[in-house]
Formats: structure tokens, sequence, C-alpha cells
């Protein structure tokens, strides 16, 4: 069974700003987000200031998630592009 996908505020305002004049980064991100419902582990986990959360890198791109294992779902934090993050 698939997890839920829950996205943040901050994560649907990036996704926003990112996909609002790129359709096909729009729909490789929904892509990437469907696929990781299924496999939510594939991301890299990450440490410091993002202890506890995972990175699943889409292209040039970033999502940062958090897993709720005990509710089955992902958590969306954040998106943006590699060079911005961490």
């Amino acid at each position: 069974m698939p997890y839920k996908i829950i996205a943040t505020p901050e994560f649907e305002k990036a996704f926003k700003d990112l996909t609002k004049k790129d359709k096909p980064l729009a729909e490789k991100l929904a892509k990437a987000i469907k696929k990781l419902s299924e496999i939510p582990y594939s991301g890299k986990p990450l440490s410091y200031e993002y202890s506890g959360c995972r990175s699943l890198h889409v292209g040039k791109y970033r999502i940062i998630y958090t897993i709720k294992e005990d509710k089955k779902e992902i958590w969306l934090i954040f998106v943006e592009h590699r060079d911005k993050l961490y």
C-alpha cells in the first residue's frame, strides 16, 4: 500500500514557483513523488540541519521530505534547485 503524501505549505509554494512556467518539470516532479509514495526510503538520509529528513534527487532539483512510518505518511518539506540547497 502506498504511503500518503502530504505537502507542507512551504513545499506547495516552492513547487508552484518552480513549475509555473515549466510544465515538463512539474510532470517530472509529480512522477517522482508518485514513485516516492511506493518506495519511500529511496531518498538519501540527510544530516545537520536536515537531520531526520531525506533527499530525493530529480534531475537538478531536490525534494526534501520526512517519513512518518507510524502513519504511513510522507511529508514533503521543500523542493529547490540543488545549487540552492545544502
